[in-house]
């Protein structure tokens, strides 16, 4: 049987490779030179990104556009990042584009964040794992090229400040092959020696490339199992390196490390003079408020003998004040007693508990005749009742050959046939037990 093919219109498959394209190509590098670039009022940027043999347009919206640090231009050879898409209306494949860099730069800034990223999700870069510097360190090492301008920066300042601080120098190459396996070793190396302060990596400014030995894996893991702080001084205050992000503190260049990790001696010595002047200040205020308060109580404290002689009067007065209320107390205590005695005399105490116990086995057998025909009463009452109640207990009608039967799932009781319908559930209770019954026939009057 002959089948006719299926005919798309051109929105239909202009929609179809849109989707495919954006499936395949969800996120893509590529490198190319700008050329046709144009950028209308609306801020979106538009060029063409063209080699040798073949060019695809490029779109930027404006978002992105204004955000970029580095602004594509007509002629320059750039790497960009984008999504592929088409464009329905003209039917032209295009790339969205987020981010450009200069050639020659991509794969380095790419491994820049490739690494940053996995370091920093394995948290070298958390400030937990940052150590203290040492406010004023004895003997500290610099990791750099002794031939670079860099460590001349750094000692001239350091010596300016304090120039008793005692500087280990250990040489190393900063740039090139192998460079950062010295910067590693370098570390590692001076961790093993004592009385070391602080350790601070420099280097003067550069390109990436340059700068690149302190961007690698094994130096960052250095810096962070060190022991020793890790000052990290390289390049210039713009240039940032993973050694940055790890060291326990970053110095945006070696000069500023130099401040940095020490104070000033003449501002040390001023703020110790200060300090000084005002403990001196302090100790006098306290001495002469001691003073002050000795004389206060030297003028209020009075001779102790005559104190003594005080509280010997006032002692003598409050014994024979005692002893008066003692002389009171017995005298009023005799008389009570006394008393007492005599009314005792003219009580019989065996007559009235006599007395009392006739009263008491009268009162007993009055309340035990009481409580016997309360308790007769109640019980025929409990009974009258009982009786009455019998004929009404449902369980009796039930035992009788009565059955209850209720609808379901409502459980309402069935008093008229109105109340169900044919094929309805319904249960019957019997005396014993119950059965869940369905409506065949309604009979249209008593049985």
């Amino acid at each position: 049987m002959f089948e006719f093919p299926r005919i798309y219109s051109v929105t239909d498959l202009t929609r179809m490779i849109k989707n495919r394209l954006e499936e395949e190509f969800p996120l893509v590098w590529v490198s190319g030179e700008v050329s046709n670039l144009r950028s209308p009022h609306s801020g979106h940027c538009y060029f063409s990104l063209k080699d040798q043999a073949s060019q695809v347009r490029v779109v930027i919206f404006r978002s992105y556009f204004q955000a970029m640090r580095f602004k594509p231009a007509d002629s320059l050879k750039i790497i960009c990042r984008g999504q592929l898409t088409v464009y329905e209306p003209r039917g032209e494949y295009q790339l969205l584009v987020d981010y450009v860099e200069p050639l020659g730069m991509g794969a380095l800034a790419q491994a820049f964040e490739d690494l940053k990223n996995r370091l920093a999700a394995e948290g070298l870069f958390e400030a937990r794992h940052k150590k203290p510097i040492p406010f004023l360190p004895r003997r500290l090492a610099v990791v750099t090229s002794p031939s670079g301008a860099a460590i001349q920066d750094f000692l001239q300042i350091l010596n300016r400040r304090f120039p008793n601080i005692e500087v280990l120098i250990y040489p190393v190459r900063v740039q090139g092959q192998g460079a950062g396996d010295e910067i590693a070793a370098a570390i590692e190396t001076l961790n093993t020696l004592p009385d070391l302060d602080v350790l601070i990596l420099t280097r003067g400014g550069g390109s990436i490339e340059d700068l690149w030995a302190f961007n690698e894996e094994k130096v960052a893991r250095a810096i962070f199992h060190s022991a020793i702080p890790v000052i990290s001084a390289v390049g210039h205050e713009i240039d940032f390196t993973i050694a940055d992000f790890v060291a326990d503190l970053r110095a945006p260049t070696p000069s500023a490390a130099a401040e940095l990790v020490v104070p000033r001696q003449e501002e040390l010595h001023l703020n110790v003079q200060r300090l000084a002047g005002a403990l001196r200040q302090r100790l006098l205020g306290l001495v002469q408020q001691s003073w002050e308060r000795f004389r206060l109580l030297k003028v209020r404290l009075k001779d102790p003998r005559r104190r003594i002689a005080e509280l010997r009067l006032r002692l003598d007065d409050r014994l024979e004040q005692l002893l008066r209320a003692w002389e009171s107390k017995r005298r009023d205590a005799d008389a009570h007693l006394k008393l007492t005695a005599a009314r005792l005399n003219l009580l019989s105490v065996r007559r009235q508990s006599e007395q009392q116990r006739l009263v008491l086995q009268q009162r007993a057998q009055q309340l035990a005749q009481a409580f016997a025909w309360r308790a007769a009463a109640s019980r025929r009452r409990l009974q009258h009742l009982h009786d009455r109640l019998a004929p009404l207990n449902p369980e009796a009608i039930l035992a009788r050959g009565y059955a209850i039967a209720t609808t379901l799932p409502e459980k309402a009781v069935l008093r008229s046939t109105q109340q169900t319908a044919v094929g309805r559930d319904i249960s019957v209770r019997l005396h014993q037990g119950a059965l869940q019954c369905k409506v065949t026939d309604i009979a249209p009057g008593p049985i």
